[in-house]
């Protein structure tokens, strides 16, 4: 035990942190927040490795690894919005099918385009109508889930976290 705690060995440790870090750390950015779940993720995949190896001295070691296993889940699910539009968008396309697009010279002689996009079985205004309806409601609808999903899974985090240590 005593090992762990000599400043040589607290030396080539924390260089060793540095290491594991410095890839995550040098991509992260300020002005996005899904840099602050990649961190948090990272952090969280160390705490699982360490209850998953022998250093660990918890008799739950394991359960907690899976706990906290099942906090990164839910971190990588919610970690970015697009894939719950994504969705949305490929039904969109089964539906309706793909978007073509097209620059459209505008008629008021500006020489500018105007971008159009059409859509294989969107053939009436009312098909149009029905189409912007259904992609404002699934985005809606994706942006709630998306929404309660990460809800849960900090509070999962909230009502764990103090359980997580050796």
């Amino acid at each position: 035990m005593k090992k762990y705690f000599s400043p040589i060995t607290r030396f080539f440790n924390r260089c060793y942190n540095v290491y594991r870090w410095f890839p995550t750390i040098w991509k992260d950015q300020d002005w996005d927040d899904s840099y602050i779940t990649y961190i948090l993720i990272k952090k969280l995949e160390h705490q699982r490795d360490f209850f998953l190896s022998h250093k660990a001295y918890s008799a739950v070691s394991h359960e907690v690894a899976e706990q906290i296993q099942t906090a990164i889940n839910g971190l990588e699910r919610t970690s970015d919005m697009w894939v719950y539009e994504d969705e949305v968008y490929n039904q969109m396309i089964e539906k309706w099918g793909k978007g073509k697009i097209e620059f459209v010279p505008n008629e008021d002689g500006s020489n500018t385009s105007s971008l159009q996009i059409s859509y294989e079985f969107l053939k009436t205004e009312e098909d149009k109508e029905n189409y912007h309806k259904e992609l404002r409601e699934g985005l809606e609808k994706a942006h709630e889930q998306y929404i309660k999903d990460k809800q849960e899974v900090y509070k999962y985090i909230a009502d764990n976290i103090d359980k997580w240590w050796d």
